[in-house]
């Protein structure tokens, strides 16, 4: 009889969900995120440095009127989900331009090696790339049995890859899509570019920017911090990472050399992470960088990997 006593506030729970719909799901989904994102790692005092590759939009590209709205929600979003995460971008700098020019391309796969070298002379964690592709008019039969007709669907779709500046290998490949009903007057308004006077499309729009930085951020806090040596002379090196990523005088971190090369199954080529080789203490930060001395082990050279453990 006692667990019959607990079916009534069961029944009272599940009715109250389904009448409160999809908000109470997306909030209770928002709320795990956030508890995903708050769990403390044990380098959680240290920021990871994050590239983010400008958006290739191709609703700007296609001229439809919501391409700029597109490219300034998908700039907040991500720093709105995760601000523990040092975020940078394409900046006039030689480096950060060959890095974000690697992604600019509409087909071929990725230069891994090129990523990895240029990512670790930047002190980058991870690469962030996405995609947000025009929004397209697509006729697709509806209906049952003899009542089938072609109706007119908008499909909105955007995709993001998170890369490993260790390795070059991807930690995330997602694509998000969206497929509404829409009426014959609403599908003419799209396929003119006038996007921007659909509602149910601007909505759709701003749930996937933010499904993808909700994505893209559970990634990374996962993540170990990790840095790289820049430079080293004698017993002294410096890191390309500072007081920016949380670094401080005094701190011990382990050094682990490259890796292995592998061939991927497209022809791009990939490191394996490396054996412990040493160990160094932070002596000096600044900004952007810190010097340390090896406190054990030898043959540290530059671009090798730092890490707290």
């Amino acid at each position: 009889m006692t667990r019959f006593r607990f079916l009534p506030a069961c029944v009272l729970i599940a009715a109250a969900l389904l009448l409160s719909g999809c908000g109470t799901y997306s909030n209770l989904k928002k709320s795990t995120g956030n508890m995903v994102r708050d769990f403390r790692a044990p380098d959680d005092d240290l920021k990871k440095t994050v590239f983010r590759a400008a958006l290739n939009n191709h609703a700007a590209a296609a001229q439809q009127d919501m391409g700029s709205a597109i490219d300034s929600r998908y700039l907040e979003s991500l720093p709105q989900s995760c601000p523990a995460v040092f975020l940078t971008g394409p900046d006039s700098s030689p480096a950060s331009q060959a890095l974000n020019q690697l992604f600019q391309k509409s087909v071929g796969p990725t230069d891994n090696l090129a990523l990895v070298r240029i990512g670790k002379q930047l002190g980058l964690s991870a690469v962030v790339t996405s995609r947000f592709y025009a929004i397209a008019v697509r006729q697709q039969d509806a209906g049952v049995l003899w009542f089938r007709k072609k109706l007119p669907f908008a499909w909105i779709s955007a995709s993001t890859e998170v890369y490993d500046t260790e390795t070059g290998a991807k930690y995330l490949d997602q694509t998000f899509t969206r497929e509404l009903k829409i009426d014959d007057e609403t599908a003419e308004s799209v396929r003119k570019g006038n996007v921007a006077s659909v509602p149910v499309i601007e909505k759709a729009v701003d749930e996937i920017i933010q499904e993808m930085a909700d994505v893209v951020c559970d990634i990374l806090v996962r993540k170990p911090w990790k840095g790289f040596v820049a430079k080293v002379s004698g017993d002294t090196l410096t890191l390309s990472s500072g007081s920016s990523s949380g670094l401080s005088a005094g701190r011990v971190l382990k050094v682990y050399e490259p890796g292995a090369r592998i061939q991927g199954a497209e022809g791009q080529t990939y490191l394996l992470p490396g054996k412990k080789i040493g160990d160094i203490r932070i002596t000096a930060v600044s900004s952007d960088s810190a010097d340390a001395e090896i406190i054990s082990g030898s043959g540290i050279q530059v671009d090798h990997v730092v890490k707290t453990k």
